[in-house]
């Protein structure tokens, strides 16, 4: 268990060099859309190709897919219906045209930009793999459920379909597809290829931790603690979503894989894209973004604690 736990903290320790090197100046927020870039339009797809295409096909590879789209699918919803009972009934957000923002961010993780990394560093590449399966899932969420969500109190509502679709052009959604097709064909990259590619893929994990270390560092956090309701709310997404979601999987009939997926993802933080849905709907983006930096700084505590847990309960 210290092995796991010395991997897990040294893995966010780069949080804290991001964090560090924004204030020296070392990496100041102007680097952030090149350093951000780089991360999802190249490290990120090697790093998916290189994980997903390195794996044997497995006879319950095929079950174990479709356990993970059905498990997603039900708890993003659930997600949705406990962030708008906390928004409006427990918090209750004030004004209550805003309940749709609070709603939406509280349902949504960002297991693409930090999901993907964490857990090809701390699970391996067949966690990957099965995280690559929830976030088509998110996807859906977003771009369809979620934008009914962050309209609530509105005339808004009807779900963006070409937004969804737009969503699947992404260069990590394409090598996601593409990888998941090698797999089940059994094709595999020249050595020389895939060598290339499983390097620039293993930048993913560090650069990505940099990144989120340099947000942190841009955020000022006596504005943020201002909004109490915020941050009441953002504590309970961090805590009560994993805890939840351990308790309604534990004693499905699910793969222990499929219980770790679903259940570490809920321990990451919102979705970023949910600040650019919010602003394209003309709602309150502000409210999105606050979210998105206070359920990241969070997670520094909250993922590091679920993996342990996660390692510990299912025998890793």
């Amino acid at each position: 268990m210290s092995l796991i736990l010395g991997k897990i903290l040294s893995i966010f320790l780069i949080i804290g060099i991001g964090f560090a090197a924004n204030k020296a100046g070392i990496m100041p927020m102007s680097s952030n859309k090149y350093l951000v870039g780089l991360l999802i339009k190249v490290t990120c797809p090697c790093m998916i190709i290189s994980s997903i295409t390195s794996n044997e096909l497995h006879d319950d590879t095929l079950s174990l897919s479709l356990q993970t789209l059905f498990g997603a699918a039900v708890f993003f919803v659930i997600y949705a219906i406990l962030g708008w009972i906390v928004s409006a009934k427990l918090v209750k957000v004030d004004p209550a045209e805003n309940i749709g923002v609070y709603t939406f961010s509280f349902g949504s993780v960002n297991s693409g930009f930090i999901g993907f990394p964490i857990t090809l560093a701390l699970f391996g590449s067949g966690l990957l793999y099965l995280m690559v399966i929830q976030n088509v899932v998110l996807g859906l969420y977003l771009y369809t459920f979620g934008i009914m969500l962050v309209n609530i109190g509105t005339s808004g509502g009807k779900p963006d379909f070409k937004g969804f679709v737009n969503s699947f052009k992404n260069i990590n959604t394409i090598a996601s597809v593409v990888s998941i097709v090698m797999l089940f064909m059994g094709l595999k990259l020249p050595s020389i290829i895939f060598d290339c590619v499983d390097m620039i893929g293993g930048a993913t994990t560090p650069l990505s931790m940099l990144i989120v270390g340099m947000q942190l560092g841009d955020c000022d956090f006596r504005e943020l603690i201002k909004n109490r309701k915020l941050i009441g709310i953002s504590f309970i997404k961090m805590l009560l979503l994993p805890v939840l979601t351990f308790l309604m999987v534990n004693w499905l009939p699910f793969a222990a894989d499929v219980k770790i997926c679903l259940i570490f993802a809920a321990a990451f933080p919102s979705a970023v894209v949910t600040v650019a849905i919010a602003s394209e709907q003309n709602r309150d983006s502000i409210i999105a973004a606050e979210m998105v930096a206070i359920t990241t700084l969070l997670s520094i505590a909250v993922i590091p604690a679920a993996a342990a847990f996660l390692m510990w309960y299912y025998g890793l």
